[in-house]
C-alpha cells in the first residue's frame, strides 16, 4: 500500500471514529433538535469513511482495525458532557489528519476538494461540538455561584 492509499485508510477509520461518537452521544442528548442534527453530522461522517475507505481500495472500516493506534472506546457512563467531549476529541483528531494530507504534495485534484471538503466540515463539527461542551460546564466568573434557570425554592 503507498503512503497515499494508506493515509486515505487512516482518514476513513478517523472518520468512521468520529461517527461512532456522534451517535453515541446523539443518542444520550437530551435535546431532540440536537439529536437531529447529530445524526446528521454521523451519517456525513460515515459517507465520508465510505468514500475515504473506496479511494484507498480497503472494503470499508473494520471494527477490529487498530493498526494506527489503540482502539478507544467512548465513555458511555460520561453522559452526555462526557460524550460530547470525546466526539469533538474525535472531530479534532479527524480535522488534524486531514489537515496533515492536504499539506502533502499529490496531483489528484478532485480527492484534494473533497479532502478540503472534509477537513472543512470536521473543524466546524469540532467548533459545534466543543460550544456544546462549553455550554453544559457554566462559567463561574469572580467567584459568584452559578445563576440558575429556576430561583430556589424556600
Amino acid at each position: 500500500m503507498d503512503a497515499l492509499t494508506s493515509a486515505l485508510a487512516r482518514l476513513s477509520r478517523h472518520a468512521q471514529r468520529c461517527a461512532e461518537s456522534l451517535t453515541a452521544v446523539a443518542a444520550a442528548a437530551s435535546d431532540p433538535q440536537m439529536r437531529a442534527e447529530l445524526v446528521h453530522r454521523a451519517n456525513l461522517q460515515l459517507c465520508a469513511a465510505t468514500e475515504l475507505a473506496a479511494r484507498a481500495g480497503v472494503d470499508g472500516v473494520e471494527s477490529g482495525d487498530v493498526s494506527d493506534g489503540h482502539r478507544e472506546i467512548p465513555p458511555f457512563d460520561a453522559g452526555e458532557s462526557g460524550l460530547l467531549q470525546y466526539a469533538a476529541q474525535q472531530a479534532g483528531r479527524a480535522a488534524t489528519a486531514y489537515g496533515a494530507l492536504l499539506r502533502e504534495s499529490f496531483d489528484d485534484a478532485e480527492l484534494r476538494l473533497l479532502l478540503a471538503h472534509y477537513y472543512r466540515g470536521a473543524t466546524e463539527l469540532q467548533r459545534m461540538l466543543e460550544q456544546r461542551v462549553a455550554d453544559f460546564t457554566p462559567s463561574h466568573g469572580g467567584g459568584q455561584a452559578p445563576r440558575r434557570a429556576t430561583p430556589p425554592l424556600h
